[in-house]
Parts: structure tokens; sequence; C-alpha cells
């Protein structure tokens, strides 16, 4: 449950930072983006409740799930990153006031995406290639079965 959640909110740090670092900001789509910023913070505050009710549970879980959600980080934060980076791009190319413009770019980046796709700019200092990232990733979603299997076993029987 929390993983989900810090998916959630790892996948809207890398369309924020993307939009930030494609240094065009607010002029990047003609959507306001404070709605993606709003929702990141709610999937941040919502961490907090979802951790008291994860240690009511079970308290050893809370700790134990800090490991996948560093595992899945990197896959849901890049590939939002990649793709909004590519997007953008698309974007770059049509006229600013055209209201249509993020939806069909959107459209174009999606037919130029490939899953692990890197942005050719990015400056990042650990920057996980697509396969890296889905390994850490496969990790990450098995263990974190695993742990809710054996939560699940030991406190039903």
């Amino acid at each position: 449950m929390l993983t989900l959640d810090f998916c959630l909110f790892a996948a809207l740090c890398g369309w924020l930072e993307a939009i930030l670092y494609a240094q065009r900001a607010a002029e990047t789509f003609t959507f306001n983006e404070h709605a993606g910023m709003m929702w990141q913070r709610i999937t941040a505050v919502l961490l907090v409740p979802l951790a008291m009710l994860v240690y009511t549970w079970h308290g050893w879980l809370l700790s134990a799930e800090l490991v996948p959600m560093a595992l899945l980080f990197p896959l849901c934060h890049d590939e939002a990153y990649n793709f909004t980076r590519l997007w953008i791009s698309c974007r770059a190319g049509m006229a600013a006031d055209d209201e249509h413009g993020d939806r069909v770019a959107w459209g174009l980046a999606w037919d130029l995406y490939r899953y692990g796709y890197q942005s050719a700019t990015t400056t990042a200092r650990n920057d996980f290639n697509g396969r890296q990232r889905t390994w850490l990733a496969v990790a990450g979603t098995v263990l974190l079965l695993a742990l809710y299997a054996v939560s699940f076993h030991l406190f039903t029987f």
C-alpha cells in the first residue's frame, strides 16, 4: 500500500522534474502544471496515514517496505521523466497557443516512446538504463509480494 503511493509520488516527481529541466516551465504545455504539483503533495501527505495504518497492522512491515519502495523508484520516476521529456520535445514544434497541441504531442510522444527510453539530455549522476530499472523493479515487486505473503501467513494462521 505504501509502495503504490510512493510509486505514484515517484512518477509525479519525474513528470514535474522533466518540466523543470526542460527550462520552459509554465510555457511547456497549455494545461496548468500546478494540478500535478497538488497531486504530488497529496501522495506525499498520504504516506503518513498509510504508514500509520500499516504500522497498526504490522510494525515490522513498515520498515521492511522501504526496500521495495527504493527498488521501484527508478522505474516509476525515470520512465515518467523520460516520457515527459519526449512529450515536451514533441510539443516544442507546435504553436504555443494551440489548445489541442498538448494532446497531439502526447500522441506523438507515445508513438515515439519505447520502454527504457533514455533522454539524450540527462545530467543525472546515477542514471539506470531500462534493463537495470526493470530488474530493480522486478526485485522490488518480488520482495514486496514476499513481505505481504509472509505477513498474511503469520497473522492469519
